[in-house]
Protein backbone atom coordinates (compact mmCIF):
# COMPACT_ATOMS: atom_id res chain seq x y z
CA UNK A 1 0.00 0.00 0.00
CA UNK A 2 1.36 3.42 -0.88
CA UNK A 3 2.19 5.81 1.97
CA UNK A 4 -0.14 8.48 3.30
CA UNK A 5 0.39 12.05 2.11
CA UNK A 6 3.04 13.70 4.28
CA UNK A 7 0.71 16.20 6.04
CA UNK A 8 -1.74 13.44 7.03
CA UNK A 9 1.05 11.12 8.13
CA UNK A 10 2.35 13.93 10.35
CA UNK A 11 -1.12 14.51 11.79
CA UNK A 12 -1.41 10.80 12.61
CA UNK A 13 2.00 10.82 14.31
CA UNK A 14 0.96 13.83 16.38
CA UNK A 15 -2.10 12.06 17.81
CA UNK A 16 -4.61 13.40 15.29
CA UNK A 17 -4.72 17.08 16.24
CA UNK A 18 -7.10 18.84 13.85
CA UNK A 19 -7.87 15.55 12.08
CA UNK A 20 -11.33 14.11 11.36
CA UNK A 21 -11.54 10.38 10.63
CA UNK A 22 -14.59 8.68 9.14
CA UNK A 23 -15.35 5.04 9.99
CA UNK A 24 -17.60 3.21 7.54
CA UNK A 25 -19.10 -0.07 8.70
CA UNK A 26 -22.80 -0.04 7.91
CA UNK A 27 -23.98 -3.36 9.37
CA UNK A 28 -24.79 -5.85 10.61
CA UNK A 29 -24.66 -6.34 14.38
CA UNK A 30 -21.82 -8.87 14.56
CA UNK A 31 -19.70 -7.02 12.01
CA UNK A 32 -20.16 -3.67 13.77
CA UNK A 33 -19.13 -5.20 17.09
CA UNK A 34 -16.06 -6.77 15.48
CA UNK A 35 -15.08 -3.35 14.16
CA UNK A 36 -15.22 -1.75 17.62
CA UNK A 37 -11.83 -3.18 18.75
CA UNK A 38 -10.18 -1.41 15.81
CA UNK A 39 -12.00 1.84 16.58
CA UNK A 40 -11.04 1.64 20.26
CA UNK A 41 -7.38 1.39 19.22
CA UNK A 42 -7.93 4.15 16.65
CA UNK A 43 -9.03 6.41 19.49
CA UNK A 44 -6.02 5.39 21.58
CA UNK A 45 -3.69 6.13 18.67
CA UNK A 46 -5.43 9.39 17.75
CA UNK A 47 -6.63 10.84 21.06
CA UNK A 48 -6.89 14.36 19.61
CA UNK A 49 -8.82 13.41 16.46
CA UNK A 50 -12.53 13.72 15.72
CA UNK A 51 -13.95 10.27 14.93
CA UNK A 52 -17.30 9.76 13.23
CA UNK A 53 -19.04 6.56 12.15
CA UNK A 54 -21.65 6.08 9.42
CA UNK A 55 -23.96 3.13 10.13
CA UNK A 56 -27.30 1.72 8.99
CA UNK A 57 -30.11 3.11 11.23
CA UNK A 58 -31.05 -0.17 13.02
CA UNK A 59 -27.56 -0.41 14.52
CA UNK A 60 -27.20 3.19 15.65
CA UNK A 61 -28.29 2.12 19.13
CA UNK A 62 -25.14 -0.01 19.43
CA UNK A 63 -22.83 2.97 18.92
CA UNK A 64 -24.75 5.95 20.31
CA UNK A 65 -22.96 7.49 23.27
CA UNK A 66 -19.75 5.47 22.87
CA UNK A 67 -16.82 7.32 24.44
CA UNK A 68 -14.55 6.73 21.43
CA UNK A 69 -16.94 8.35 18.94
CA UNK A 70 -17.69 12.02 18.45
CA UNK A 71 -20.51 11.56 15.92
CA UNK A 72 -22.73 8.66 14.81
CA UNK A 73 -24.41 9.31 11.47
CA UNK A 74 -27.23 7.00 10.30
CA UNK A 75 -27.27 6.34 6.56
CA UNK A 76 -30.82 7.01 5.26
CA UNK A 77 -30.80 3.89 3.10
CA UNK A 78 -34.51 3.03 3.51
CA UNK A 79 -35.56 6.46 2.25
CA UNK A 80 -33.16 6.23 -0.67
CA UNK A 81 -34.37 2.75 -1.61
CA UNK A 82 -38.02 3.85 -1.44
CA UNK A 83 -37.29 6.77 -3.78
CA UNK A 84 -35.19 4.58 -6.07
CA UNK A 85 -38.18 2.26 -6.53
CA UNK A 86 -40.32 5.12 -7.89
CA UNK A 87 -38.83 6.65 -11.08
CA UNK A 88 -41.04 9.70 -10.69
CA UNK A 89 -39.23 10.43 -7.39
CA UNK A 90 -35.68 10.18 -8.70
CA UNK A 91 -35.30 13.96 -8.54
CA UNK A 92 -36.11 13.76 -4.83
CA UNK A 93 -33.59 10.93 -4.51
CA UNK A 94 -30.85 13.11 -6.01
CA UNK A 95 -31.74 15.87 -3.56
CA UNK A 96 -31.76 13.43 -0.62
CA UNK A 97 -28.33 12.07 -1.53
CA UNK A 98 -27.10 15.64 -1.93
CA UNK A 99 -28.38 16.55 1.53
CA UNK A 100 -26.55 13.61 3.06
CA UNK A 101 -23.38 14.48 1.13
CA UNK A 102 -23.46 18.04 2.45
CA UNK A 103 -24.00 16.86 6.02
CA UNK A 104 -21.14 14.38 5.70
CA UNK A 105 -18.75 16.86 4.08
CA UNK A 106 -19.46 19.37 6.84
CA UNK A 107 -17.50 17.00 9.09
CA UNK A 108 -14.41 17.59 6.89
CA UNK A 109 -13.07 14.05 7.20
CA UNK A 110 -9.52 13.81 5.88
CA UNK A 111 -9.32 10.02 6.21
CA UNK A 112 -12.08 7.44 5.65
CA UNK A 113 -11.61 3.86 6.83
CA UNK A 114 -13.89 1.54 4.85
CA UNK A 115 -14.20 -1.59 6.98
CA UNK A 116 -17.26 -2.77 5.04
CA UNK A 117 -15.73 -3.13 1.59
CA UNK A 118 -18.72 -3.06 -0.75
CA UNK A 119 -20.16 -0.61 -3.26
CA UNK A 120 -22.43 1.17 -0.80
CA UNK A 121 -19.72 1.73 1.79
CA UNK A 122 -17.31 2.85 -0.90
CA UNK A 123 -19.82 5.43 -2.09
CA UNK A 124 -20.25 6.73 1.47
CA UNK A 125 -16.49 7.15 1.83
CA UNK A 126 -16.34 8.88 -1.56
CA UNK A 127 -19.25 11.20 -0.74
CA UNK A 128 -17.42 12.31 2.39
CA UNK A 129 -14.78 14.03 0.28
CA UNK A 130 -11.99 12.42 2.32
CA UNK A 131 -8.66 12.82 0.56
CA UNK A 132 -7.50 9.41 1.79
CA UNK A 133 -9.95 6.51 1.63
CA UNK A 134 -8.43 3.33 3.03
CA UNK A 135 -9.93 -0.03 2.12
CA UNK A 136 -9.03 -3.55 1.11
CA UNK A 137 -7.75 -5.19 -2.03
CA UNK A 138 -8.49 -8.68 -3.29
CA UNK A 139 -11.18 -10.90 -1.80
CA UNK A 140 -11.90 -8.57 1.15
CA UNK A 141 -13.56 -6.02 -1.14
CA UNK A 142 -16.44 -6.64 -3.52
CA UNK A 143 -18.81 -4.91 -5.92
CA UNK A 144 -16.02 -2.72 -7.30
CA UNK A 145 -15.26 -1.13 -3.92
CA UNK A 146 -11.56 -0.91 -4.79
CA UNK A 147 -12.28 1.78 -7.39
CA UNK A 148 -13.64 4.05 -4.66
CA UNK A 149 -10.65 3.78 -2.32
CA UNK A 150 -7.33 5.58 -2.67
CA UNK A 151 -5.23 3.33 -0.43
CA UNK A 152 -5.75 -0.44 -0.32
CA UNK A 153 -4.48 -2.85 2.29
CA UNK A 154 -3.46 -6.21 0.74
CA UNK A 155 -5.89 -8.98 1.60
CA UNK A 156 -5.05 -11.35 4.40
CA UNK A 157 -5.76 -15.06 4.20
CA UNK A 158 -9.39 -15.96 3.58
CA UNK A 159 -9.34 -17.71 6.96
CA UNK A 160 -8.14 -14.67 8.91
CA UNK A 161 -10.60 -13.62 11.62
CA UNK A 162 -12.74 -10.58 10.87
CA UNK A 163 -11.42 -8.79 13.95
CA UNK A 164 -7.88 -9.20 12.68
CA UNK A 165 -8.86 -7.99 9.19
CA UNK A 166 -10.28 -4.83 10.72
CA UNK A 167 -7.08 -4.22 12.67
CA UNK A 168 -5.24 -4.28 9.36
CA UNK A 169 -6.70 -0.89 8.47
CA UNK A 170 -5.06 0.57 11.59
CA UNK A 171 -1.76 -0.86 10.45
CA UNK A 172 -2.31 0.90 7.14
CA UNK A 173 -2.23 4.18 9.09
CA UNK A 174 0.89 3.15 10.97
CA UNK A 175 -1.00 2.80 14.27
CA UNK A 176 -0.52 -0.01 16.82
CA UNK A 177 -3.11 -2.74 16.33
CA UNK A 178 -2.94 -4.39 19.74
CA UNK A 179 -3.88 -5.24 22.41
CA UNK A 180 -7.62 -5.72 22.20
CA UNK A 181 -9.39 -3.43 24.66
CA UNK A 182 -12.77 -3.85 26.43
CA UNK A 183 -15.51 -2.44 24.21
CA UNK A 184 -17.25 -0.46 26.98
CA UNK A 185 -20.65 -0.53 25.30
CA UNK A 186 -23.12 2.12 26.55
CA UNK A 187 -25.74 -0.45 25.58
CA UNK A 188 -24.83 -2.48 28.68
CA UNK A 189 -25.62 0.34 31.10
CA UNK A 190 -28.83 1.10 29.19
CA UNK A 191 -30.05 -2.48 29.55
CA UNK A 192 -28.79 -3.43 32.99
CA UNK A 193 -31.97 -2.55 34.89
CA UNK A 194 -34.25 -4.35 32.41
CA UNK A 195 -31.96 -7.37 32.51
CA UNK A 196 -32.04 -7.43 36.31
CA UNK A 197 -35.85 -7.35 36.26
CA UNK A 198 -35.92 -10.19 33.75
CA UNK A 199 -33.56 -12.36 35.80
CA UNK A 200 -35.57 -11.63 38.96
CA UNK A 201 -38.79 -12.64 37.19
CA UNK A 202 -37.30 -16.04 36.31
CA UNK A 203 -36.34 -16.67 39.94
CA UNK A 204 -32.73 -17.36 38.92
CA UNK A 205 -29.80 -16.16 41.02
CA UNK A 206 -28.01 -13.27 39.27
CA UNK A 207 -24.69 -15.02 39.99
CA UNK A 208 -25.46 -18.39 38.43
CA UNK A 209 -27.03 -18.09 34.99
CA UNK A 210 -25.88 -18.59 31.43
CA UNK A 211 -27.42 -17.15 28.28
CA UNK A 212 -28.28 -19.66 25.54
CA UNK A 213 -29.18 -18.16 22.18
CA UNK A 214 -30.88 -20.45 19.62
CA UNK A 215 -31.64 -17.81 16.99
CA UNK A 216 -30.09 -16.20 13.93
CA UNK A 217 -31.32 -13.71 11.38
CA UNK A 218 -33.91 -14.94 8.88
CA UNK A 219 -31.39 -14.63 6.05
CA UNK A 220 -28.88 -16.76 7.97
CA UNK A 221 -31.10 -19.34 9.58
CA UNK A 222 -28.65 -22.03 8.44
CA UNK A 223 -26.39 -20.87 11.32
CA UNK A 224 -28.84 -21.99 14.02
CA UNK A 225 -27.43 -24.91 16.05
CA UNK A 226 -29.89 -27.83 16.17
CA UNK A 227 -32.00 -27.87 19.37
CA UNK A 228 -30.50 -31.18 20.63
CA UNK A 229 -27.02 -29.61 20.72
CA UNK A 230 -28.20 -26.58 22.68
CA UNK A 231 -30.32 -28.79 24.93
CA UNK A 232 -27.25 -30.89 25.74
CA UNK A 233 -25.45 -27.69 26.72
CA UNK A 234 -28.39 -26.71 28.95
CA UNK A 235 -28.41 -30.05 30.77
CA UNK A 236 -24.67 -29.89 31.34
CA UNK A 237 -24.82 -26.30 32.56
CA UNK A 238 -27.49 -27.15 35.11
CA UNK A 239 -25.41 -30.07 36.38
CA UNK A 240 -22.60 -27.54 36.92
CA UNK A 241 -24.90 -25.34 39.00
CA UNK A 242 -25.47 -22.80 36.21
CA UNK A 243 -29.07 -22.15 35.16
CA UNK A 244 -29.45 -21.77 31.38
CA UNK A 245 -31.68 -18.91 30.24
CA UNK A 246 -32.76 -19.63 26.67
CA UNK A 247 -33.38 -16.18 25.27
CA UNK A 248 -35.40 -15.14 22.26
CA UNK A 249 -35.79 -11.97 20.26
CA UNK A 250 -38.35 -10.96 17.63
CA UNK A 251 -39.52 -14.01 15.68
CA UNK A 252 -37.40 -16.44 17.70
CA UNK A 253 -39.73 -17.72 20.42
CA UNK A 254 -40.37 -20.99 18.56
CA UNK A 255 -36.62 -21.65 18.46
CA UNK A 256 -36.32 -21.05 22.21
CA UNK A 257 -39.31 -23.27 22.97
CA UNK A 258 -37.83 -26.08 20.86
CA UNK A 259 -34.61 -26.00 22.87
CA UNK A 260 -36.50 -25.90 26.18
CA UNK A 261 -38.59 -28.92 25.15
CA UNK A 262 -35.49 -30.88 24.17
CA UNK A 263 -33.84 -29.95 27.49
CA UNK A 264 -36.89 -31.05 29.52
CA UNK A 265 -36.67 -29.22 32.87
CA UNK A 266 -33.08 -28.04 32.46
CA UNK A 267 -33.75 -24.60 30.94
CA UNK A 268 -35.72 -21.41 31.53
CA UNK A 269 -37.09 -19.49 28.54
CA UNK A 270 -36.72 -15.72 28.79
CA UNK A 271 -37.64 -12.98 26.29
CA UNK A 272 -34.82 -10.55 25.46
CA UNK A 273 -36.58 -8.62 22.74
CA UNK A 274 -34.26 -5.62 22.49
CA UNK A 275 -30.49 -5.29 22.23
CA UNK A 276 -30.06 -3.29 25.43
CA UNK A 277 -31.75 -5.95 27.57
CA UNK A 278 -29.71 -8.68 25.88
CA UNK A 279 -26.49 -6.72 26.46
CA UNK A 280 -27.38 -6.30 30.13
CA UNK A 281 -28.09 -10.02 30.46
CA UNK A 282 -24.80 -10.95 28.82
CA UNK A 283 -22.79 -8.59 30.99
CA UNK A 284 -24.07 -10.42 34.08
CA UNK A 285 -23.98 -13.97 32.70
CA UNK A 286 -21.50 -16.67 33.67
CA UNK A 287 -21.18 -17.61 30.00
CA UNK A 288 -22.93 -17.60 26.60
CA UNK A 289 -23.83 -20.54 24.36
CA UNK A 290 -24.91 -20.10 20.75
CA UNK A 291 -24.13 -20.21 17.07
CA UNK A 292 -22.40 -17.81 14.71
CA UNK A 293 -24.65 -14.78 15.13
CA UNK A 294 -24.80 -11.18 16.30
CA UNK A 295 -25.57 -12.13 19.94
CA UNK A 296 -22.38 -14.21 20.09
CA UNK A 297 -20.32 -11.16 19.18
CA UNK A 298 -22.38 -9.03 21.56
CA UNK A 299 -21.36 -11.48 24.29
CA UNK A 300 -17.70 -10.94 23.37
CA UNK A 301 -18.19 -7.17 23.42
CA UNK A 302 -19.67 -7.33 26.94
CA UNK A 303 -16.84 -9.52 28.25
CA UNK A 304 -18.98 -12.66 28.61
CA UNK A 305 -17.18 -15.99 28.05
CA UNK A 306 -18.46 -17.82 24.97
CA UNK A 307 -19.15 -21.38 23.88
CA UNK A 308 -19.55 -21.12 20.10
CA UNK A 309 -21.22 -23.91 18.13
CA UNK A 310 -20.37 -23.66 14.42
CA UNK A 311 -21.69 -25.70 11.52
CA UNK A 312 -21.65 -24.27 7.99
CA UNK A 313 -19.50 -21.21 8.72
CA UNK A 314 -15.75 -21.05 9.21
CA UNK A 315 -14.82 -21.09 12.92
CA UNK A 316 -11.53 -19.31 12.19
CA UNK A 317 -13.05 -16.34 10.34
CA UNK A 318 -15.89 -15.96 12.84
CA UNK A 319 -14.28 -17.11 16.07
CA UNK A 320 -14.99 -15.43 19.43
CA UNK A 321 -12.61 -12.66 20.45
CA UNK A 322 -11.31 -10.98 23.57
CA UNK A 323 -12.92 -13.40 26.06
CA UNK A 324 -12.38 -16.95 27.35
CA UNK A 325 -14.05 -19.26 24.86
CA UNK A 326 -14.45 -22.71 23.42
CA UNK A 327 -15.43 -23.53 19.83
CA UNK A 328 -17.02 -26.76 18.66
CA UNK A 329 -17.64 -27.66 15.02
CA UNK A 330 -18.04 -30.82 12.94
CA UNK A 331 -14.84 -32.83 12.61
CA UNK A 332 -13.40 -32.95 9.13
CA UNK A 333 -14.78 -29.56 8.07
CA UNK A 334 -13.10 -28.70 4.79
CA UNK A 335 -12.82 -24.93 5.08
CA UNK A 336 -10.48 -24.11 2.23
CA UNK A 337 -9.22 -20.68 1.27
CA UNK A 338 -11.19 -20.85 -1.97
CA UNK A 339 -14.48 -22.63 -1.39
CA UNK A 340 -16.70 -22.47 1.67
CA UNK A 341 -18.12 -25.62 3.14
CA UNK A 342 -21.44 -26.69 1.65
CA UNK A 343 -24.11 -25.11 3.86
CA UNK A 344 -26.45 -28.02 3.23
CA UNK A 345 -24.21 -30.17 5.43
CA UNK A 346 -24.89 -27.82 8.30
CA UNK A 347 -23.97 -29.31 11.67
CA UNK A 348 -23.68 -32.91 10.43
CA UNK A 349 -21.01 -34.79 12.34
CA UNK A 350 -21.20 -32.63 15.49
CA UNK A 351 -22.35 -34.69 18.46
CA UNK A 352 -23.64 -33.74 21.89
CA UNK A 353 -20.55 -35.14 23.62
CA UNK A 354 -18.36 -32.46 22.04
CA UNK A 355 -20.73 -29.77 23.31
CA UNK A 356 -20.80 -31.27 26.80
CA UNK A 357 -17.00 -31.41 27.00
CA UNK A 358 -16.79 -27.76 25.94
CA UNK A 359 -19.35 -26.74 28.58
CA UNK A 360 -17.38 -28.54 31.30
CA UNK A 361 -14.11 -26.93 30.24
CA UNK A 362 -15.48 -23.39 29.97
CA UNK A 363 -17.52 -23.63 33.18
CA UNK A 364 -14.40 -24.70 35.05
CA UNK A 365 -12.25 -22.01 33.47
CA UNK A 366 -14.75 -19.26 34.35
CA UNK A 367 -15.62 -20.39 37.89
CA UNK A 368 -14.07 -17.22 39.33
CA UNK A 369 -16.47 -15.10 37.27
CA UNK A 370 -19.44 -16.75 38.97
CA UNK A 371 -17.82 -16.50 42.42
CA UNK A 372 -17.15 -12.79 41.97
CA UNK A 373 -20.79 -12.20 41.04
CA UNK A 374 -21.94 -14.14 44.04
CA UNK A 375 -19.77 -12.04 46.37
CA UNK A 376 -21.02 -8.85 44.66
Amino acid sequence: MRPLPAPLAAAVRSGGAGLSVLVVRLGALGDILRTLPAVRLLRRGLPRARILWVVDPPWRVVLEGHADLDVVLPLPRDRWQALLGRPTDWTRLVRAVGDFRRMLRAERAAIALDFHGNLRSGLVAWLSGARVRVGYSGHQQKEGNRWLTTHRRPSASRRTSRVERNLDLLRALGLPAEPLLPCDLPLVAAGRAAAARLVHATGVSPATYAVVNPGASAAQSYKKPPPPLLAAACVRLLRSGIVPLVVWGPGEQADADAVARAAADAAVVAPATDLATLAGLLAGARLFVGGDSGPLHLACATGCPVLAIYGPTDPEVNRPWGVPHRVVHPSGNAYSGVKRRDRRLGFAGLDTEAVERAVDALAGETADRGSARGRG
